[in-house]
């Protein structure tokens, strides 16, 4: 993996998944999170939770070689899921909406993750006026009415994917987390209460499948830009019990 980010995405529409697969995802929780996953009474959101959880596993375990049973996870103040052990550079996060599950680790750098489904209900004008800033507000108006929607997710999630990589949550003012998406790759521009961090940052969307969008921030204030690679994730890929 060297120093790229891997961003693995997993479509439930896919399928692949038998009851030995659901039993091995199990095995591999630490109790607090076979209770967590548990306390899920929402089928797809108890299954998207084992798959991810089982992804970033899967997936920390092909770069280090340790079992995924062998990893041990807990979660910093605002919910962001983190390494407890064994001790290790890579760093990961997670995300998932309606039958999508995305994971991205990297090496030695904070990372965030998030997907949107597209055909969620439109309540992207309320939303946008509390979240967007004055120019992203000027470029969702510009878009086609029926672009309008797809806009606002696309900056959306990107405020999402970094303040999931800085562990803040919704903590900070969403209109201060701001970017320029109409110029090729996204640009951070942080303004207001954001307006002196760093801004070495490199972000990137995806559109994995029809029906949803993926956006990821990595840091890059420590090294050079990484190359950030998507790959689907198939079932058969959870290594056999």
């Amino acid at each position: 993996m060297s120093d790229d980010v891997l961003v693995a995405v997993f479509s439930a529409d896919d399928g692949g998944m038998d009851a030995g697969m659901w039993t091995r995802l199990r095995s591999w929780l630490q109790p607090e999170e076979t209770t967590r996953a548990d306390n899920y009474k929402d089928m797809d959101a108890r299954a998207a939770f084992l798959i991810g959880r089982g992804m970033a596993r899967t997936m920390l375990a092909e770069v280090t070689g340790v079992a995924p049973g062998d990893w041990r996870f807990t979660e910093g103040p605002h919910g962001r899921p983190e390494i407890a052990s064994p001790d290790t550079p890579y760093r990961f996060n997670l995300a998932h909406s309606h039958g999508m599950i995305a994971c991205a680790i990297a090496r030695g750098r904070d990372i965030g993750v998030d997907v949107e489904y597209l055909d969620r209900p439109d309540s992207s004008h309320d939303v946008a006026q509390r979240a967007c800033s004055p120019d992203e507000l000027e470029d969702i108006a510009s878009a086609p009415d029926d672009g309008r929607k797809e806009r606002f997710l696309t900056y959306w999630t990107l405020k999402e994917a970094y303040l999931k990589a800085r562990g803040l949550g919704i903590s900070v003012h969403l209109a201060d987390v701001a970017f320029t998406v109409h110029t090729g790759e996204p640009v951070f521009v942080p303004r207001g209460s954001l307006a002196d961090v760093d801004t070495r940052w490199l972000f990137r969307l995806a559109q994995p499948g029809p029906r949803h969008l993926v956006a990821v921030a990595t840091d890059t204030r420590l090294a050079a830009a990484p190359n950030i690679r998507f790959q689907r994730f198939a079932a058969h890929r959870f290594p056999p019990a």
